[in-house]
């Protein structure tokens, strides 16, 4: 197992690699999973086939410091983590006591061997649904469902998913909700970025996008917050 430790020193545990095997394993998974799961440790991101969802990348731990700081907002909300992979940030929310948690991710391989046995091994009360789509699936089969908050990290590196963003968030946050997606201020060599991001979705009108957190590093990082045009 392991141990995600938070500069609050709260911890998360985690599957590590041999229990991600073990579990592929023993529920036949290779099988089951073939088309996702041939690529995973010998690419990060094999696009709209495997999105990482194996990796702890830096954002989510950027993300998980950043709900640390805002813990009591969390006691009986709805959150939506989307291109979930470990689920740590909305793990952490449960854990702070929301009632409600939908974990999405585009790998249903990462839902049953990692997202689902890492909401197991943490303590708390909350409902927790987790459920492969792509991010165009998420309004239609979430159905009209709105939550308090949506998190992602590291999901802005390919512009060509903007639009599905866009309307994943549009789709699900209520019109007082919020949501924080951490990501690294520029993805070099991929495309995406911070301010490109933060333009596409303000220039549609429907949501407001601002920068909230800046993550001094080598690559900087940021926490931006996406909020409903009323």
């Amino acid at each position: 197992m392991n141990i995600l430790k938070l500069t609050s020193g709260r911890e998360i545990s985690y599957l590590n690699e041999v229990e991600i095997r073990m579990g592929i394993d023993e529920r036949n998974g290779e099988e089951r999973y073939k088309n996702e799961l041939e690529n995973m440790g010998i690419s990060d991101i094999t696009v709209h086939k495997y999105e990482g969802g194996f990796k702890i990348w830096e954002c989510t731990i950027d993300l998980c410091d950043f709900i640390e700081e805002n813990k009591s907002k969390f006691e009986g909300k709805s959150v939506l983590e989307l291109g979930c992979g470990a689920a740590l940030p909305s793990i952490l929310t449960a854990m702070h006591g929301a009632k409600e948690v939908f974990a999405q991710d585009f790998n249903a391989s990462v839902i049953e061997f990692f997202t689902v046995p890492n909401f197991e091994e943490n303590p708390h009360s909350a409902i927790v649904q987790g459920e492969a789509m792509g991010w165009d699936d998420v309004p239609t089969k979430l159905n009209g469902r709105k939550f308090d908050f949506i998190l992602s990290s590291e999901t802005i590196y390919n512009e060509d998913d903007y639009q599905n963003l866009h309307d994943a968030v549009a789709a699900t946050i209520k019109d007082d909700g919020v949501a924080w997606f951490a990501a690294k201020f520029f993805y070099f060599g991929v495309g995406g970025s911070v301010p490109s991001f933060c333009q596409f979705i303000n220039e549609r009108g429907v949501l407001v996008a601002s920068e909230t957190k800046v993550i001094t590093a080598s690559v900087p990082r940021r926490i931006i917050e996406i909020r409903k045009v009323l």
